[in-house]
């Protein structure tokens, strides 16, 4: 039943969204603190796998579903007086090519939770404003939609004959965080929605027991700094 209604409530957001191209969304806090919304993030966050990795609190997928209701309780309440805030990301390394490493930054399950909720929010919103073309972290699309639509443009026919390549230099690393807000608040103009996003982007980071400030840069790994915080920067046809 609950997914029923976050469902429809996100597809209501996503028709007003698509309606209405320069809509500023109010009033979505108020499902930061309800009880079904919440709820859906969390079973949509413990069926991942990478549940099962603890964050800086050494809170166990286990030992939170222990606990179920009492931890679901204290969000929603945290989230409803405004006293939520976001702990520091545990600094993980991976190795990534050529020899290199890359940081990912692994949030506390709370944190998850209320991660996914936010991104349940702005996900409807964000995804109407996108080109059919874009395919980058985007729900239900992946690298071989992509190539398959290059491989139609690079028949015969088509004329075409280039495919330009391009990367940004180390991107997640220095997002600038106000500019980023300055993006969001195009379409989001909820105050404790903004101020919500803030506090996970200030949030910090542990690694070896020390902890360091996140001044710039979004943290690879958690649930919305890839798919939502970087779809902020909408590109409309």
């Amino acid at each position: 039943m609950s997914q029923t209604l976050m469902s429809q409530k996100q597809m209501k957001l996503a028709i007003t969204a698509q309606e209405n191209p320069e809509y500023r969304f109010t009033n979505l806090y108020s499902l930061m603190h309800w009880d079904y919304w919440i709820n859906c993030a969390a079973q949509a966050v413990l069926a991942r796998p990478g549940s099962s990795t603890a964050g800086i609190d050494g809170t166990t997928r286990d030992r939170f579903k222990a606990n179920y209701q009492e931890e679901i309780k204290k969000l929603v309440e945290s989230l409803k007086d405004k006293t939520y805030e976001p702990q520091p990301v545990r600094r993980r390394y991976i190795p990534k090519s050529p020899g290199k490493m890359r940081p990912l930054g692994i949030p506390v399950l709370r944190d998850r939770i209320v991660q996914e909720a936010l991104r349940a929010i702005l996900d409807p919103v964000y995804e109407t404003d996108f080109r059919p073309c874009s395919y980058g972290f985007r729900k239900g699309r992946r690298t071989m939609d992509a190539i398959a639509v290059i491989m139609s443009l690079t028949s015969p026919h088509q004329r075409y004959y280039y495919v330009i390549e391009g990367d940004i230099k180390s991107y997640f690393d220095t997002v600038h965080h106000r500019k980023l807000l300055s993006i969001i608040k195009r379409r989001i103009a909820d105050k404790d929605i903004i101020d919500l996003i803030w506090k996970f982007l200030k949030a910090g980071v542990m690694e070896d027991g020390l902890f360091a400030r996140t001044e710039t840069g979004v943290p690879q790994g958690g649930v919305i700094t890839l798919p939502t915080m970087l779809q902020t920067i909408p590109v409309r046809s």
